[in-house]
């Protein structure tokens, strides 16, 4: 008995093992929100990491370009089975050096997103995730700054401003000029500022001069915006790169988009060549390369905008006539997109791509037209000058910026015939009216003739 019990104390003394939490963080996703963009300018990324462990954990997420660090974020208390969105952004500026330095002036970069390891963490291949898509950044000599701004905070009434800015590195810059366009119906054009590249400084004096461009808010265009250096004498003054020619701001009107263009034809920069007494080209269209130019993007709505206009319908009050009658025309067109826009519409007799400005019956400006609405517009043909014969009525409406769906910009209603106006026979009464002035007229010359008869017998 003795034996029995003590064994059975042992027993109740045998250790056992507890079931210890899993510890195991995920980097799940690694996202970039675009896969170009030009040095300097900021790329958005989000990062999102799961606890796909059994206790709350607290870690940092460390994001990468390459091998070099962008930033580090720390996330606490994520508790188990659930996730975090992380966003990063990061700054191309810090490769601006090395693009320049490669003979195509860019380069792709690999994005990775990785999880510090948690105390008791076994499975750690996956803290680590780089993203499908690489960042080619690149240097394009003259840009505007930032190259795409997608905010959904910036509303109608706010201001939004970009930099035109030149990462070129010489030092031999006189001068720049520049003029841009942008969708009129999104942005209002409201000021031009000189940027840091020309500007009065110890070295040059108070020799720098800035002539800004007008806005012209009804088309969307910023004319021609120059800086220079004067001299009464070469050389002149000169400046060195990379900086940024100007500040341009613009009011927000509604939601949309639009891209905001330097003109390949204006956008130049200038440097003085002292040896030959003379400015000469260090950036234009052409100079050094094709494709050195960037542009800007702007929107404000968070779905993806299309533009699409077309017409519906074209037909007139009669299709049998007679030249000179008067036609009238009704035309519907309808904005198919997905944001207010505005564009011409011109009704053609006969239309010819080729001869666009021939047989224009009538042109109408749709000055704003609502996203999935119609409009009818009437329109009035005079036939005074047209051939008698068959002919066809057309609608056309330019693209407007954007657009992709082209084919139904332009529609052509079914044939009408102008008939030749026919000559009507004179009435009885005019008849009569007609023989009576005649008989009247030779009454009275075989009078007059028989009077003067009558006088020159007499005379004799």
């Amino acid at each position: 008995m003795l034996m029995t019990s003590l064994f059975t104390v042992n027993m109740n003394f045998i250790p056992f093992s507890v079931a210890q939490p899993i510890h195991d963080i995920a980097v799940t996703s690694v996202t970039t929100f675009t896969t170009s963009v030009i040095a300097s300018e900021p790329v958005n990324i989000t990062v999102i990491v799961e606890n796909q462990g059994a206790a709350t954990e607290n870690f940092t997420v460390a994001l990468h370009h390459d091998t070099t660090l962008v930033e580090n974020k720390t996330v606490t208390n994520l508790a188990a089975g659930s996730e975090i969105t992380l966003f990063f952004i990061w700054n191309t500026t810090d490769v601006t050096a090395e693009v320049d330095a490669t003979s195509e002036n860019e380069k792709s970069y690999t994005i990775e997103g990785e999880a510090s390891i948690v105390p008791g963490e076994t499975d750690t291949q996956d803290n680590t995730l780089t993203s499908l898509t690489t960042i080619k950044v690149k240097t394009r000599y003259i840009a505007i700054i930032p190259q795409r701004t997608v905010n959904f905070t910036v509303t109608s009434g706010m201001t939004y401003t970009v930099a035109i800015r030149t990462d070129y590195h010489g030092v031999d810059v006189w001068s720049w000029q520049f003029s841009l366009s942008y969708n009129e119906i999104l942005l209002e054009g409201i000021e031009v500022q000189n940027g840091d590249l020309v500007t009065n400084t110890t070295a040059n004096g108070d020799s720098a001069r800035f002539i800004p461009g007008t806005f012209n808010n009804t088309i969307g265009e910023l004319s021609l915006t120059v800086a220079y250096f004067f001299y009464l004498s070469p050389p002149p003054p000169v400046t060195s790169g990379p900086g940024t020619l100007a500040y341009v701001t613009f009011r927000v009107k509604g939601l949309g988009e639009s891209n905001i263009t330097l003109s390949e034809r204006d956008t130049k920069l200038l440097g003085y060549n002292v040896a030959e007494g003379g400015d000469y080209t260090i950036i234009d269209d052409i100079t050094p390369s094709l494709n050195h130019m960037a542009g800007g993007y702007f929107r404000n709505t968070a779905a993806l905008i299309t533009h699409d206009i077309a017409v519906i319908s074209v037909t007139p009050s009669s299709t049998l006539m007679t030249v000179g009658e008067i036609v009238d025309i009704t035309v519907v067109v309808k904005n198919n997109g997905t944001i207010d826009e505005g564009f011409d519409v011109t009704v053609y007799y006969d239309f010819d791509e080729r001869f666009q400005g021939r047989n224009i019956i009538a042109t109408e400006t749709v000055q704003t037209l609502a996203a999935t609405t119609d409009k009818t517009l009437a329109f009035t043909w005079n036939t005074t000058k047209v051939e008698a014969g068959e002919h066809t009525l057309t609608v056309v409406v330019p693209d407007v910026p954007g657009e992709l769906n082209k084919a139904n910009n332009k529609l052509e209603s079914e044939a009408v015939t102008v008939e030749a106006r026919e000559r009507q026979p004179l009435p009885l009464t005019e008849i009569l009216i007609v023989v009576v002035a005649v008989i009247a007229v030779v009454a009275a010359i075989a009078l007059i003739r028989r009077r003067r008869k009558k006088q020159s017998l007499e005379e004799t």
